[in-house]
């Protein structure tokens, strides 16, 4: 019962995850295109800013999950 349970929760780690990156990553690109097509306003600069860096943090903190998992 216990392992089920560790793999209904890993799971649904992982499409919580998955869905995250897919947000952070439609955003960051959204946000991007409104730079591109000239539209420079703050507010669109922040918001590129800080969904590019939550999708880096999200990655990097992942690979390290994933690094120390492997090691220990």
């Amino acid at each position: 019962m216990r392992d089920y349970n560790q793999s209904k929760k890993r799971k649904t780690s992982l499409k919580t995850y998955i869905l995250l990156m897919v947000v952070l990553a439609l955003n960051t690109l959204r946000y991007g295109g409104y730079l591109l097509e000239d539209s420079t306003s703050i507010y669109n600069w922040i918001l590129f800013v800080l969904n590019l860096a939550s999708l880096l943090v999200v990655l990097f903190l992942s690979t390290k999950k994933d690094v120390d998992a492997q090691s220990g």
